[in-house]
């Protein structure tokens, strides 16, 4: 019986190895900055066709690893790509840590240089608890207000008191922003297709021409799709969908959105006060993108849109509707030799049948098109102890629009030619210079405008300090150069470009501790002088036009991060932007918040997670006069969410949860407390 036993157990054993050696392991690691060991969160991690993306620890895991000898890819923007050979034994689990050497790079005329400690930076898992569209997610976030006319309506970012159109928005590369308007509707980017947006504020256009003398928002989209299906409703009948997977190496993501409707709000006081309801607010939004990252990374976009136009509260219109769409396709090379291209279309119609007196009955369409072309050449250069790279880069965008809105003949080329480069020196204490010359030309100027700058920093541990000076120029949007003339509007053959004359801003960053307690503090200011800038206004006729108006502006920044316990997170920021007419006693320009702020805590200690969301928008005027001012805004959203293996993620939130029912534009009020519940899925 013994023997028996034994020849069993010998049995087993023999048939238990081969299993054994045929068992998943699993691999974890961490993903770390050589330079400064601080972690790197948002980095892409690959091993085989398993794909993951590092926490804010820089922490990563994959499971159910084949074993054998297997190579893991790390990438992340801003260093150099990463290879490691590793041995994966059944059964087991293996760690790793990758280091990511810091590497200056080149991204569509935009330097991206490495001072991790200085980047002012947000992550997918963070934009998504903000909101499920960009325009949702940034508004607040270190100082950036999102402009909306209607809730259902397009979405543009403001920096430090900027207009709309001052901002360049730039997803993976490429401009956001309708080459008509001037402006980038952040309501068409779903948070979930965004693996990182990084802010940089400050007049910009020298590195990158038109529409960034007030900031830039890079928007660097994911390159790939586990199959994910996400679907949520909130309140007042708003509904959005969304479907995502790589088919191959084609990252493909589409999604639909139904918009709030029929909503209470706050009659204005002068108009008999109470409460109404807020029709004919409503729409829809469908988008499709696809993207084939690469040696030639291919970008394909499209989206319609079916808006109500509610009009004014004090004059509401219940016919008025607008569609809109846009289909854009680029392409683009990053190498020593780069170039890239792009063409868009895009197409509206606005209708009312029935306007309030005493407007009359309309029926507008208007199309167009731009297609843009870039070339650049770098080279390593060394400058007596300064290693680094310097190019040249030539860029071209041509416009044609026309139809109801605009007058005949709206064409519009530009051409530019970039010099720049970018060097460091040093090791542990590192110091870095950025200089770059940029010549702007385009249709109706008799000679080109120069605008430059030069960014300057040092870096050691968990300190950066940074000082840039400089200026830019931007030309007037082309709805400001070639609208169609009416009633009440006229148009300015003597319209200037915007132009900041000088700015000089600084930056001050101190982390401390480890990746999984510390503290980041983070402070700014900036003051500069802009001319020309385009406002809209009546003259003693009561006839409206844009118009040059001298600018003077002043503020800064400041916010702090603290991690006290592991899986627990709170974060602050405000932000101070005078922008006042110059000349004595200049009242602050309509519609620019005096102050903004914020403050968020997030606690996850496993698979549930709670977050808290205050944001303030202070002081600002409805017009010139610096009288009347608006109410401040206090919202307050919070979220709850459960991950439910790493299949599922099940999340309810409230967002203004006092029902503020906020005005950023007079007239146009928010849907106020909203419930939302959402679901989204990763088989």
């Amino acid at each position: 019986m013994r023997a028996d036993r034994t020849v069993w157990l010998i049995s087993l054993l023999a048939a238990a190895a081969p299993l054994s050696a045929q068992a998943p392991a699993s691999v974890t690691g961490r993903v770390v900055d050589a330079a400064s060991q601080a972690p790197v969160p948002d980095a892409d991690v690959r091993l085989g066709d398993q794909h993951r993306v590092t926490a804010n620890d820089g922490s990563f895991r994959f499971g159910s690893v084949t074993p054998g000898t297997r190579v893991l890819e790390v990438r992340r923007i801003g260093y150099g790509p990463d290879r490691e050979t590793i041995e994966v034994l059944p059964g087991l689990e293996a760690t790793v840590s990758v280091r990511l050497q810091p590497l200056p790079i080149q991204l569509d005329s935009l330097i991206v240089t490495a001072e991790d400690v200085g980047t002012i930076a947000i992550g997918n898992a963070d934009l998504v608890r903000r909101g499920s569209d960009l325009a949702s997610a940034l508004d607040g976030w270190e100082g950036v207000t999102v402009r909306r006319s209607v809730g259902s309506g397009p979405a543009a970012p403001q920096v430090r008191g900027s207009a709309p159109d001052e901002v360049l928005v730039l997803l993976d590369g490429f401009s956001l922003n309708d080459p008509l308007t001037g402006r980038a509707d952040l309501s068409r980017i779903n948070s979930r297709d965004v693996q990182r947006v990084t802010l940089l504020p400050g007049a910009q256009g020298a590195r990158l021409g038109s529409r960034a003398i007030a900031g830039v928002i890079v928007v660097e989209s994911r390159t790939h799709f586990d199959p994910e299906l996400f679907s949520q409703v909130s309140s007042f009948g708003s509904l959005e969908g969304r479907v995502a997977a790589s088919l191959g190496s084609v990252a493909v993501s589409a999604g639909a959105q139904r918009y709030a409707n029929n909503y209470p709000y706050d009659i204005p006081t002068g108009s008999g006060g109470g409460e109404g309801s807020r029709s004919n607010a409503g729409g829809y939004l469908a988008t499709l993108t696809a993207r084939h990252p690469g040696t030639v990374d291919l970008q394909l976009r499209g989206s319609f849109a079916d808006r109500e136009l509610p009009g004014i509260v004090t004059n509401p219109t219940p016919t008025a509707r607008a569609q809109d769409g846009t289909v854009f396709l680029g392409a683009r090379h990053d190498a020593a030799f780069s170039w890239s291209g792009s063409a868009q279309w895009l197409t509206s119609h606005v209708w009312d049948p029935a306007p309030p007196v005493p407007f009359q009955p309309y029926d507008t369409r208007t199309s167009g098109g731009e297609v843009t072309a870039g070339v650049g050449l770098r080279r390593a250069v060394r400058l007596v102890g300064w290693s680094g790279d310097a190019g040249i880069g030539l860029d071209g965008r041509y416009d044609r629009f026309f139809g109801d809105a605009v007058a005949p003949g709206a064409d519009f080329l530009l051409g530019a030619i970039r010099v720049d480069g970018t060097w460091q020196r040093g090791s542990g204490s590192v110091w870095s210079l950025a200089p770059v010359l940029r010549l702007d030309q385009w249709t109706g100027r008799a000679s080109p405008y120069a605008s430059g700058r030069l960014d300057a920093g040092w870096r050691k541990n968990g300190t950066a300090v940074t000082l840039g000076v400089g200026n830019g120029v931007t030309p007037p949007a082309l709805l400001d150069l070639f609208f169609r003339e009416g009633v009440g509007v006229q148009l300015n053959p003597d319209l200037q470009p915007e132009r900041v004359r000088w700015e000089v801003i600084s930056g001050f960053t101190q982390s401390v501790g480890t990746s999984r307690t510390g503290a980041t503090f983070s402070l700014r200011g900036y003051i500069g002088r802009v001319a020309d800038m385009i406002l809209w206004a009546s003259n003693y006729r009561g006839i409206w036009s844009p118009d040059n108006f001298d600018v003077f502006r002043r503020g800064g920044e400041a916010s702090l991060s603290l991690r006290p316990l592991a899986g627990l997170r709170l974060e602050g920021s405000a932000g101070l932007s005078r922008v006042t007419y110059d000349r004595p006693g200049g009242a602050q320009v309509a519609y620019r918040p005096l102050g903004t702020a914020s403050a968020s805590a997030i606690w996850s200690p496993g698979p549930w997670s709670a977050d808290v969301r205050w944001h303030f928008v202070g002081l600002r005027y409805r017009d010139n006069s610096a009288v009347n001012a608006l109410p401040t805004i206090n919202l307050f959203d919070v979220g709850l969410q459960r991950e439910v293996g790493a299949v599922a993620l099940l999340r309810a939130a409230v967002s203004d949860l006092t029902d503020e029912r906020a005005e950023f534009i007079s007239g146009y009020p928010s849907p106020g407390r909203t419930f939302t519940l959402s679901l989204d899925v990763r088989p």
